[in-house]
């Protein structure tokens, strides 16, 4: 799990019950949470701090965001994430309130973390078929073999379909170049 210095100090603050409350760490924990889940264009996270540290409490909450995105990002189950706060030195109470509320919503926060970014669609799919054109509008005969594909695509939990239509040489180019990417795609994984 990649976290800075900064932040691992961060959460070490959590262990100081004179910086932060039980109450403020609960609260800390829950508007983290729903922080995540919203989108970025509704986040209103306030957190109501009422110890004299507000600034070392919105650290906190930040880190604490930061603590649950890696390790959701890396897919760590409850004992590695226990044992990376172990090593933080953090009191065992708030170890075992922070796992649960991770496990809880991992994969919730997994599922946010998919919505980021813009990688293209995943190929999940392709259907095909073969018609033989025999005549066309422009001209009285053709005799060409045409093929029809649709390839299903899914992102972000939907399902998309492209459909094109080819003749046997258009298809076979697109074979020869799907061919190339998987061998540089191999190429890449060796080195």
């Amino acid at each position: 799990m990649e976290l800075s210095k900064d932040a691992i100090d961060g959460i070490a603050n959590i262990l100081n019950t004179n910086v932060i409350t039980d109450d403020n760490f609960s609260q800390i924990l829950e508007t983290a949470i729903s922080c995540i889940y919203e989108s970025p264009s509704e986040i209103k996270c306030t957190i109501k701090t009422s110890d004299s540290k507000p600034i070392l409490t919105k650290k906190a909450f930040t880190d604490v965001i930061c603590l649950l995105i890696e390790a959701s990002r890396h897919d760590l189950d409850e004992e590695n994430l226990r044992n990376f706060l172990n090593l933080i030195y953090i009191d065992e109470k708030r170890i075992s309130k922070l796992c649960e509320v991770y496990i809880n919503n991992k994969t919730a926060i997994q599922s946010q973390l998919e919505l980021i970014g813009n990688n293209p669609s995943h190929i999940i799919d392709i259907d095909w078929h073969l018609d033989y054109c025999v005549k066309l509008d422009t001209c009285d005969s053709l005799g060409v073999p045409l093929y029809h594909v649709r390839l299903s695509t899914k992102k972000h939990e939907t399902i998309n379909y492209v459909t094109f239509s080819c003749t046997i040489q258009q298809l076979q180019d697109l074979v020869f170049k799907l061919k190339d990417v998987i061998r540089y795609s191999e190429k890449l994984t060796n080195v």
